[in-house]
């Protein structure tokens, strides 16, 4: 059987070849497949694509690089992988070694009974306190919006079957989140967890506002919750303004108080009312914004050239 291996790169020259090592060890345990390594080079600026060309084809693994135009996040380059892997199953990981190539066995034997969904949870993190905690919130929050929820602490690090990446290529949404994908799909998954390690070495080169693009995606995108969160918020509101302003005049009316005119009064209704006002906005505005730019059609990514290594 044929295996790919999706592994985005951008800026890694210094872990690909302890990478390819790895794999190769793996790879002759497993003598009963054939692998294809799928190397998405996402815009790198040093010599990462020169260092995958100069790796080393074996009977039982190639390579093929494919290189996009320019930086086009992490999630797009893991769908031109997808588009470009031809394997009966795939498997997701990340060139800073942050994934352990030595789970790719236990994924397969999933796979062979009968899992079309296979999936990495993380028991710990290498990360500081503050993304480990910034993590730990995206899934909770995401998990209790979303109509499908994700398992906990799982990213894409894991394998799909073919039936499942033809029906996530299917998809026509841009902002997509592979995981989120795969647990939308449904079919039978199972997880297996694991000790995330520390990066090899350097540092992560997808910046903070990736992420949150990306957590963005996965809150909005995979929700009708917080829309109807924030209508939800204006009625109350509303209600919050008619109640007070009924207390007042039936004091007025039925007890003979005094209705004298107050600027705190006033003021703290107006800042309700407003902030209420800003929330509902940007809700419906980040559901606008991707409704506009998923209905300019544009390509996920573009590709520069593809190149695959002999032996």
């Amino acid at each position: 059987m044929l295996v790919s291996l999706v592994i985005p790169v951008l800026n890694e020259e210094s872990t690909i070849q302890v990478l390819w090592e790895r794999l190769s060890a793996v790879i002759r345990l497993l003598p009963e497949h054939k692998f294809e390594v799928v190397f998405v080079n996402d815009g790198s600026t040093d010599q990462t694509p020169g260092v995958i060309s100069d790796l080393p084809c074996e009977p039982a693994m190639h390579w093929i690089l494919v290189n996009l135009s320019r930086n086009f996040g992490h999630q797009a380059a893991l769908s031109a992988g997808l588009g470009h892997a031809a394997g009966e199953a795939i498997i997701f990981l990340d060139a800073d070694l942050q994934d352990p190539p030595e789970l790719i066995g236990e994924f397969l034997k999933k796979y062979q009974e009968g899992c079309d969904v296979v999936y990495g949870i993380r028991t710990n993190r290498k990360e500081s306190a503050v993304m480990r905690l910034f993590f730990s919130l995206f899934y909770r929050l995401h998990n209790l919006l979303a109509e499908h929820p994700i398992p906990a602490d799982a990213g894409e690090f894991g394998l799909i079957s073919r039936r499942v990446a033809k029906l996530i290529l299917s998809m026509p949404e841009n902002d997509r989140m592979i995981r989120c994908l795969r647990s939308w799909v449904g079919f039978r998954q199972a997880g297996i967890p694991y000790s995330r390690p520390a990066r090899h070495s350097g540092i992560t080169r997808y910046l903070v506002w990736r992420r949150v693009e990306g957590a963005l995606d996965g809150l909005f995108g995979y929700s009708k919750l917080p829309i109807r969160f924030a209508a939800a918020l204006g009625l109350v509101v509303v209600l919050i303004g008619f109640s007070y302003l009924g207390w007042v005049y039936s004091g007025w009316l039925f007890f003979g108080g005094q209705t004298v005119p107050g600027w705190t009064s006033l003021i703290s209704l107006g800042f309700i009312v407003t902030g209420a006002n800003i929330v509902v906005t940007a809700i419906v505005g980040e559901y606008a914004c991707r409704v506009y730019f998923q209905a300019k059609s544009r390509p996920l990514y573009v590709v520069d050239s593809v190149e695959e290594g002999k032996e």
